[in-house]
């Protein structure tokens, strides 16, 4: 939260608003009533380099299996990405890579679902971790490979 600010919205009420601005680094602000309990309850603090360590350290050798059945796989890909579960992010950040991998040595693609899923996660957790730990999204990989133990 940059500011708490009294803003008028498209000939609405004057009101007071959350000042956002994206952790990514980009120029994008965000505007958040505070009155809005439904919004409001969306926002969270960014995560401390420790509790990143600790999801890290919690999801070190662990691993969610891929699903064939394609509708059951992209049920259970939303129930993850819909939670706030860092830990299930990163296992299935790993899981689809591997699938990717896999079938890349085959001369295949992961469909466009599991390709979009897996963007998105590494977007949710490249932003999340560039403003925690204070690097670059370049570094953001390296990092989590290495606490990961994986080359």
């Amino acid at each position: 939260v940059k500011e708490i600010k009294k803003m008028r919205m498209a000939n609405g009420p004057l009101s007071e608003y959350y000042v956002l601005n994206s952790a990514a680094g980009n120029a994008v602000t965000i505007y958040v009533p505070c009155d809005k309990e439904s919004l409001v309850a969306k926002m969270r603090r960014p995560l401390t380099k420790t509790e990143i360590d600790t999801i890290l350290e919690d999801a070190k050798g662990q691993q969610i299996n891929w699903i064939d059945n394609n509708n059951e796989r992209a049920d259970y890909f939303k129930k993850i990405t819909d939670s706030d579960n860092y830990r299930d992010w990163i296992l299935l950040i790993s899981c689809i890579h591997m699938k990717k991998t896999e079938k890349q040595a085959n001369g295949k693609y992961l469909s466009s679902k599991d390709e979009s899923t897996l963007k998105l996660l590494e977007k949710l957790i490249e932003d999340e971790f560039c403003y925690s730990l204070q690097l670059n999204s370049n570094q953001i990989g390296e990092y989590i490979r290495e606490k990961l133990n994986i080359k």
